[in-house]
């Protein structure tokens, strides 16, 4: 059995979702499973449902029929119910602040606010409430998992070794990847020798008017008289294994922003222009080099004093005490505060927006003013700015992952199966009822 931990793709788009279950709702909240000492009912499956749904419509995903989806996910509920027993008798459970972090991480992720997320939640169907619980749930179930099945799990530098020599071609493809712009002058099959010819000459003007400086989005217009011009501004970033080897022939001593000759195919007149190129495992990044203070308002100590304390703690800072040293004796971050706020190198547009938006244009060494994101408030500064290659840092990491992935998704299968063998599971009602 597949457990559904869906945190990691659990994204949100401006959407309008079709209420797959609506029709499928009996009046009753009927009970559907026993589990041990827990129920499954009608409604608990309904909301898992139209969650699923969600997601599956964020993602682009088709939505399946509720007689297929329903059945998949009460079977997952079941699992789950179990997990959350575990956690209760474990003592495991996750806190306001945190489900409140995990909804600023999924709201950056998709390049919005909290408050955006929320609107485009309840637009798409779901109270924002459930969706809240299901996270809660998520990263219950998450600790769960990973207190049994992540510390037990690990993979050495010499399986490493061995995955990246078995598959050579890795997920960020160290082929070369080329971006084009296309301009074809369609022939028609069964075309004259006559016909070719002109519109061959066609292609020869436009390429000639693109290297003076013509905009692609002008040449259709432009060079309408005379037959169809396609335009396509961009093919993408494409293997250079995946183009046309007559296309590679035509972009042969082309440079960036280059055009190449004129070059038939059965469709046609084609000028090419070369945008650009990426080589190999390259993938730069910007990134900035940050630290933090973080302080939490409480019952005893409201928002706006925190945010004079922040201030005034600020402005000691700009007055020429050390920002390390105020952090690791003023800092709430327990994961940072020992650092002296250190959150080190970091991703630029990886942050949650808030955060984002308060560094944004500082200059190195200079701090944010105070800001606020779900976790509290913060004042930052930036102590660095960088653009570096993570090709092959990233191609190892990725070849951890997977391998991690598989050894986890191999134990926590089996570790699920056990416990659902050993279980009181009881079905009270049948989907064909």
């Amino acid at each position: 059995m597949r457990l559904r931990l869906p945190l990691s793709i659990l994204c949100v788009g401006w959407i309008v979702l079709f209420n797959v279950w609506a029709q499928a709702q009996t009046p009753i909240n009927r009970v559907l499973v026993v589990v041990n000492e827990n129920v499954i009912t009608q409604s608990d499956l309904d909301k898992r449902v139209s969650i699923a749904a969600l997601e599956a419509r964020s993602a682009g995903q088709r939505v399946p029929p509720y007689k297929t989806l329903a059945p998949q996910l009460l079977e997952e509920m079941i699992v789950d119910r179990l997990l959350l027993e575990i956690a209760a008798l474990s003592n495991i459970s996750v806190a306001g602040p945190q489900v409140d972090y995990a909804l600023s991480v999924i709201a950056a992720q998709n390049r919005m606010g909290v408050s955006e997320l929320k609107a485009a939640v309840e637009q798409a169907g779901v109270s924002f409430e459930d969706y809240r619980d299901d996270l809660k749930r998520q990263l219950i179930i998450r600790q769960v998992i990973n207190a049994r099945i992540g510390r037990s799990v690990s993979v050495s530098v010499n399986e490493i070794d061995e995955y990246l020599a078995q598959n050579p071609q890795p997920t960020t493809s160290s082929e070369r990847k080329i971006e084009l712009a296309q301009v074809v002058i369609p022939v028609a099959p069964g075309a004259t020798a006559e016909e070719r010819l002109k519109q061959q000459r066609r292609a020869e003007n436009i390429r000639s008017a693109l290297s003076e400086g013509v905009a692609l989005e002008q040449v259709a217009e432009r060079f309408a008289d005379g037959g169809a011009v396609e335009v396509q501004a961009s093919l993408g970033m494409r293997d250079a294994t995946q183009l046309p080897d007559i296309f590679l022939t035509a972009l042969s001593g082309v440079s960036p922003g280059g055009l190449s000759a004129v070059f038939e195919t059965p469709r046609g007149w084609h000028v090419l222009k070369l945008i650009r190129i990426q080589e190999g495992n390259v993938k730069m990044v910007q990134q900035r080099e940050l630290r933090h203070i973080l302080m939490r308002q409480s019952a005893l100590l409201p928002k706006d004093q925190v945010r004079s304390r922040l201030e005034r703690t600020r402005d000691r800072i700009q007055a020429g005490e050390d920002f390390a040293t105020v952090a690791k004796l003023q800092s709430e971050d327990a994961s940072t505060r020992a650092a002296g706020g250190s959150l080190g190198w970091v991703d630029i547009g990886t942050l949650p927006p808030e955060f984002e938006q308060a560094i944004e244009g500082l200059v190195v060494n200079e701090v944010s003013p105070v800001f606020e994101t779900a976790v509290g408030l913060h004042i930052a500064q930036v102590t660095g700015e960088r653009e570096v290659d993570i090709g092959e840092d990233l191609r190892r990491r990725e070849a951890e992952q997977s391998l991690r992935a598989r050894k986890s998704q191999e134990a926590l299968e089996q570790w699920t199966q056990s416990l659902r063998e050993e279980a009181y599971v009881q079905y009270r009602v049948q989907f064909d009822d």
